[in-house]
């Protein structure tokens, strides 16, 4: 079997890792939410200090967080660390998927490394202190 085009393995790569970002968006919640029987996807992103809807600017992953100086644009109050990283961590798992499994084998690769980045979140959040609160760092 001859090996894919390199400029055509970065695209992959890169589009893997924008989805991941996404997506580890959306991990991040749910991690947040699951424990608190809050509903995963019914509900709009709020500031978790003054409740505020986040626009959808601002729900830019890793971006925003940077840009606002991991702070609430509205009320100043902290963001947590986690939902970069969280972020960070699901396009790393996208990324490497792609990277080093074959096409049907990637897929499952990454799904089954955002179960574990679920399951490793709602564990950290669980028994870390301090890393529970709203505005807590990790």
């Amino acid at each position: 079997m001859q090996a894919p085009d390199p400029d055509y393995r970065l695209a992959l790569e890169l589009l893997s890792a924008v989805v991941g970002l996404m997506v580890g968006s959306f991990l991040a919640t749910v991690v947040l939410r699951l424990p608190k029987n809050l509903p995963i996807v019914l509900d709009r992103s709020a500031c978790p200090h003054c409740g505020r809807t986040l626009t959808p600017i601002e729900l830019i992953p890793v971006v925003s967080w940077i840009v606002l100086r991991r702070r609430c644009r509205a009320c100043g109050g902290p963001i947590s660390a986690f939902y970069p990283v969280v972020e960070l961590l699901s396009a790393l798992v996208a990324v490497a998927s792609v990277h080093w499994m074959p096409w049907p084998g990637a897929i499952v690769a990454c799904l089954a490394g955002w179960c574990v980045l679920v399951v490793g979140g709602l564990v950290i959040r669980k028994w870390v202190p301090g890393s529970a609160g709203p505005g807590a760092q990790i």
